[in-house]
């Protein structure tokens, strides 16, 4: 009766959409086509060497986000592993990596927690973000260690010319709530935009609830044209229970989350084609963990990262630029079970751009990263792109790239079980692809690549003579694949879009393939805009994948599908809906978290 009555009032908002299609002209939106994240520097799309998706969330159709990730898993060759609804983790693999291995900057700041080495996507809010850029493949040269797997860098929105204030609120099942209000404008020169967003759950899980705050400030002043100086400010606290697996369910285990950052900057054009970029960041991230009630066991961790980055650019002739640059980064952390540590990181950069015939484009760099804790770690690539027509290039690259240990593998305390393994070296890999883009006015695309992987000195966590779980070096893996996705007009406001991953991802020293790494990704979706209205179908399929090293039990492959629909009243005034799992299909992407069935969520949202 519940699943019925849910339908009823989803075929009803769809239907009004439907009638008031005809009061609204149509909008037209603009993509983007500059590109900062391959080399640390804007480029243009047409001379970008690698793959790269550009996800534009501030277009209106994607209102219905709860996490950054639903737009995301969508691409070829990334996989969003979920735990569970709102609040859960939710680890981002990109070409067969672990999610250690991807590196997540908001506004090219990293926010990977050095404790774990994750980013807990669901602390970053949709509502503040101007589009995301992922780079697929390892850019350690660029940005340093994590960046294993791909980068995704969020870009945030900037103080608005005018004043503008936006007002969101929606609801959904599992009492899922969301509220959230920014106002920005630019007053002499002085731009500012303030942020507040509101979210609660009571999940789908016994113990699976969730409450945050998150609060976000930023500050813009133009000295002159091409001459910024910029501060960004944000808190985030939550509350969320860990009901744990359901072969394991815990009733009464919470875990709390603050987190802050500051970051202050000057960008300016010291003359023409030079560039000087001045930046100091500082995230202070704290987990407090209560493990029952009879006993009550609480742990806590603190964790710091300070950081600054010093870039120069410089254009000679129109045909070079060249980039270079110094990193630095104190990282601290003090745990109640695993003491105080620190380590500090020492990075200077170049990298190089070449435009031959203004059809070849050439890219090569390096970076030098040198630990307190461990060795320096060099680390190039090299990337060229051929424009062989106006809509079609071809592009090769190759790259290296590291992750260093994270604070838990390091100092893990013992406890008679486990324990850390302070002589661990980073995670190294090789990686080259080749791929072609095809991007043509009537908005027929289509992109493909071909890449291999190979991996070393993998950390794996294993018991050793004495039964004691530790980290060490001991894995590598081969990872191959490729990665199609093409855009398809069908009719005026119609088209279909596709994309498909093989992933060959095998663990060399096991001969097996590693876990959680499906062979087949299939997306697959259809949308049709017209006069203000949207609406979009959409079904993902996951192929089979181990869950254990053995390759003895799999999860099941799945196909999940999605519908997404809104109405933009007028300027002022836009209605959404979306339904995940419209056939309510029983699935888990990690064995014993299963993930909800039919869940809707609709809203408003209001500009003025």
């Amino acid at each position: 009766m519940k699943l019925f009555a849910r339908l009823v009032l989803a075929l009803f908002i769809v239907s009004v959409d439907v009638l008031a299609v005809s009061c609204q002209e149509p909008e037209s939106v603009e993509l983007e086509r500059i590109v900062v994240t391959p080399l640390n520097s804007s480029q243009s799309y047409s001379e970008v060497s690698r793959s790269i998706d550009v996800v534009d969330y501030s277009v209106p159709r994607l209102l219905s986000l709860q996490s950054i990730a639903d737009p995301l898993d969508k691409l070829t060759s990334v996989t969003i592993t979920s735990y569970g609804t709102l609040g859960a983790a939710q680890d981002l693999h990109i070409r067969g990596s672990s999610s250690e291995q991807v590196l997540v900057m908001v506004d090219s700041r990293p926010v990977n927690d050095p404790r774990t080495g994750l980013t807990e996507l669901y602390q970053i809010s949709p509502d503040e973000i101007e589009r995301v850029e992922v780079i697929k493949g390892p850019a350690s040269s660029v940005y340093g260690s994590s960046a294993i797997g791909g980068v995704v860098n969020v870009i945030t929105k900037k103080p608005s010319k005018k004043p503008k204030t936006v007002i969101e609120s929606s609801f959904g099942t599992f009492k899922t709530f969301h509220e959230s209000l920014s106002t920005s404008a630019t007053f002499n020169n002085l731009g500012y935009r303030l942020f507040y967003a509101y979210d609660s759950s009571v999940g789908d899980r016994d113990n699976s609830g969730y409450l945050s705050n998150d609060w976000n400030a930023k500050l813009n002043y133009e000295i002159s044209e091409k001459n910024n100086i910029f501060f960004n400010g944000g808190y985030f606290q939550s509350r969320v229970g860990a009901p744990g697996s359901v072969f394991a369910p815990q009733v009464d285990d919470h875990q709390r989350n603050f987190i802050n950052f500051m970051d202050l900057g000057w960008d300016a054009e010291l003359f023409e084609g030079a560039n000087l970029s001045l930046r100091g960041y500082q995230n202070t991230g704290r987990l407090e963990f209560e493990e029952g009630y009879d006993p009550l066991v609480k742990t806590s961790s603190w964790s710091r990262v300070r950081g600054i980055t010093v870039k120069y650019d410089q254009l000679f002739f129109d045909v070079y630029k060249i980039i270079a640059g110094f990193d630095g980064k104190d990282n601290k952390m003090n745990a109640s079970n695993s003491g105080k540590h620190r380590y500090v990181v020492r990075s200077p950069f170049v990298q190089n751009e070449v435009a031959l015939w203004d059809k070849v484009f050439l890219n090569f760099g390096a970076r030098w990263d040198d630990y307190s804790n461990f060795k320096k770690e060099p680390t190039q690539n090299a990337g060229v792109s051929l424009k062989v027509h106006d809509y079609v290039k071809l592009r090769a690259n190759y790259a290296k790239g590291f992750r260093a240990p994270t604070f838990n593998e390091l100092y893990w305390p013992f406890d008679g079980w486990t324990e850390g393994n302070p002589r661990l070296s980073p995670e190294r890999s090789w990686s080259w692809e080749g791929g072609m883009d095809m991007d043509f006015p009537n908005g027929l695309s289509f992109k493909g690549t071909y890449y291999t992987n190979k991996m070393k000195d993998l950390i794996n966590w294993a018991p050793g003579s004495d039964w004691v779980w530790r980290p060490t070096n001991i894995n590598s893996a081969k990872i191959d694949g490729v990665e199609f996705n093409a855009v398809m007009p069908l009719l005026k406001h119609l088209k279909a879009d596709a994309g498909y991953t093989y992933t060959n991802a095998m663990d060399t020293v096991l001969d097996r393939y590693l876990i959680y790494r499906p062979k087949h990704k299939v997306d697959l979706g259809l949308s049709y805009e017209y006069k203000g209205f949207y609406v979009r179908l959409s079904g993902q399929s996951l192929g089979r994948r181990y869950v254990d090293t053995s390759n003895s039990e799999v999860l099941k492959a799945d196909f999940i599908t999605n519908l997404e629909t809104q109405y933009r009243i007028n300027k002022n005034l836009t209605t959404f809906l979306s339904i995940d799992n419209i056939f309510n299909k029983k699935y888990q992407r990690i064995l014993g978290y299963p993930l909800p069935g039919f869940d809707i969520n609709c809203g408003v949202k209001c500009e003025f």
